[in-house]
């Protein structure tokens, strides 16, 4: 039997000052046994010693075994979570932590899990937030593993259902916050009506932070009610808390829709009635704190109403877009700036027709934002737009290519990175963006080198949108060949990440007349200079070589791969032992080739001088190298 420790559950090293905490002797210490030493550290009044003993609970429970498990070590940490005073909030915090790991592992029956049920209903009803949140965490880790082995006993209900009323009936509210968080996974496992009159109660409690957490877990609970019949009964209560006079409240409540699930939207007529006056009260609710918690969710909520791909309901989608717009115009930033983390998948929702009609209008003000991060996340949101085939190249061209060179020209190089790490998405579309293409250029010369990083990864996209003629003659000398001599070297790594695409794009006759040539001249100017240099060049060989075995038509047909192997071979002499190194480790990429005339090449040319560096090299990290360069090499 294994036993998986989460992160929590991993011993810690051990403290002599722990040992000097416990008074038994050496000798004595050897003979007891991992719980009678576990329960003496608990009982030290050395807080320290206790927390190590806690960190330390899967190992001991793993040591012990199941039976005593059972036995000694669960009353025991019953009796700890029930003593008063209490005990510190952060042994409590890690034991809630720790008893996750004994499930299923050493706890795998529905009567060993119920066990621990008394220890969870004390954890659910402490002052501290965290213990609380970790309680439930607990709660639903184990209604999650009771069916695993077998269907549940009438018992086993009984019991989780008188839990349930236990915690439901408390005086104190914090036994009431972590049922509202228990009762929807209790009711996916139970499907036992009761608990839906036991949650709408939590919903009516004059307690705020009650009715705080039965808004935040009101949505799955009403995904684990899986009909409408069964949902009517709750409906008028999130109607009711979405009206509740406490904005933390509301805005919880009308957010909630997100988490219902895919169910309820096979019925529009239905979320149409309840759902979607929910939805425009809350995009104009008088609390910004409403409307931002709304925007944070707003496209889950969209889908969960099931009007997507349905003509019936193209006036009530219609709707859901003009609230959408309506947060995309608010006052507030931060609101503004959720709702526009929405937008790619309010357009994919919506359509061309919608995104035309109401959300094309926005973006040039959201474009223009004076916050840098709605600017920021409309860039994006440009970016996964265009993707999935919503909306046509030409409006794409039309409407983001303008958009796009202001996000390049912008003040802040956070916006103009996003443009940069996902222009890729669109190098399709660059023939058509030449104000877009000047920026880039002009780009490659900025002092931010997480800039010109970007450039560097676009130029090969360029390649294939632009043409060959065009990067040869306005790319090439610049821009390609400047960023690979960049003194970052993060930079001259993404011009050697390019590589497979260049060769892809260009094939393999282009490169041996346009870039081999550069790369070499680069290289025999770096002989006498900077070995990191040298390195990205061989890299760049590398990559190259690697691409032309891929297969692919455009890069096959051609002596590149012979050419650039041959470059690598230049560096197993080199006089720096890291540029051996890189040779060694470049070859070893391709020295799998299964061409057979590559396959001479590697026999005849790789093999003898990957040996004859093996027999002379003194660096130990090159002689690794090497090694795992021959190792790489199949067998004859």
């Amino acid at each position: 039997m294994s036993l998986s420790l989460s992160p929590a559950g991993i011993s810690p090293a051990a403290s002599l000052a722990l040992a000097r905490s416990i008074p038994q002797g050496v000798d004595e210490l050897t003979n007891m046994g991992p719980f009678d030493l576990f329960q003496t550290q608990m009982e030290t009044g050395n807080s320290e010693a206790k927390i190590d003993a806690m960190k330390r609970l899967p190992v001991v429970a793993f040591a012990m075994g199941t039976i005593a498990v059972s036995s000694d070590l669960l009353p025991y940490l019953q009796q700890v979570a029930l003593q008063q005073p209490p005990m510190d909030d952060e042994l409590l915090l890690l034991m809630a932590k720790q008893l996750q790991t004994f499930v299923p592992a050493l706890l795998s029956k529905p009567l060993q899990i119920l066990e621990l049920l008394p220890i969870v209903e004390r954890l659910a009803a402490v002052e501290e937030t965290v213990v609380r949140d970790e309680a439930v965490v607990l709660m639903n880790h184990l209604c999650a593993n009771l069916t695993k082995n077998a269907p549940l006993d009438t018992s086993v209900v009984t019991t989780l259902v008188s839990m349930a009323k236990r915690l439901v009936g408390a005086d104190w509210f914090t036994a009431k916050v972590s049922a509202a968080g228990m009762l929807p996974e209790l009711h996916t496992l139970t499907k036992y009506s009761e608990l839906a009159y036991l949650f709408k109660e939590l919903c009516m409690d004059e307690t705020p932070m009650v009715r705080r957490a039965a808004s935040q877990h009101l949505g799955h609970f009403l995904e684990s009610l899986g009909t409408k019949d069964k949902a009517n009964d709750l409906v008028p209560v999130l109607q009711q808390l979405c009206k509740d006079d406490q904005d933390s409240v509301r805005m919880l409540a009308v957010a909630s829709i997100a988490n219902v699930g895919l169910f309820y939207g096979k019925t529009p007529d239905w979320t149409k009635e309840f759902f979607l006056p929910l939805l425009k009260e809350g995009s104009t609710d008088t609390s910004w704190r409403v409307r931002h918690n709304l925007a944070k969710n707003f496209s889950d909520v969209a889908i969960n109403l099931g009007f997507q791909g349905n003509s019936r309901y193209a006036n009530d989608q219609a709707l859901v877009v003009a609230c959408f717009v309506s947060l995309l115009s608010d006052a507030e930033a931060e609101v503004r700036a959720a709702a526009v983390g929405h937008f790619a998948r309010m357009v994919h929702w919506g359509g061309s027709v919608l995104f035309s009609s109401y959300l094309m209008p926005l973006l040039p003000s959201l474009a223009d934002d004076v916050v840098m991060e709605v600017r920021s996340k409309t860039a994006l949101a440009i970016m996964d737009s265009s993707e999935g085939g919503t909306l046509d190249d030409s409006l794409i061209v039309q409407t983001f290519g303008p958009l796009l060179e202001s996000f390049l020209q912008d003040e802040f190089q956070e916006v103009q990175l996003q443009v940069l790490g996902n222009l890729h998405k669109l190098s399709h579309l660059l023939n058509g963006m030449n104000g877009v293409v000047s920026s880039i250029l002009n780009m490659s010369k900025a002092t931010n080198w997480r800039v010109r990083e970007g450039v560097a990864k676009l130029l090969p996209h360029l390649a294939e949108a632009r043409g060959l003629d065009f990067f040869a003659n306005v790319l090439l000398e610049p821009a390609w060949l400047v960023l690979l001599l960049d003194p970052v070297a993060s930079v001259r790594a993404a011009c050697v990440s390019g590589m497979p695409v260049l060769v892809n794009a260009a094939g393999q006759d282009w490169m041996v007349q346009h870039i081999l040539p550069q790369h070499v001249r680069i290289y025999n100017h770096a002989a006498s200079g900077s070995y990191l240099i040298r390195i990205t060049i061989l890299q760049a060989h590398a990559a190259t070589a690697f691409a032309c075995e891929s297969g692919n038509a455009a890069a096959g047909g051609g002596t590149l791969w012979n050419d650039t192997v041959l470059q690598m071979l230049r560096g197993l002499v080199d006089r720096v032992a890291n540029v051996r190194m890189v040779a060694a480790q470049g070859l070893a990429k391709v020295v799998a080739a299964e061409d057979p005339a590559q396959v001479a090449v590697i026999q005849a040319q790789i093999l003898p001088a990957l040996e004859n560096r093996m027999a002379e090299e003194e660096d130990v990290d090159c002689r690794q190298a090497c090694s795992d360069a021959l190792e790489a090499i199949p067998k004859k």
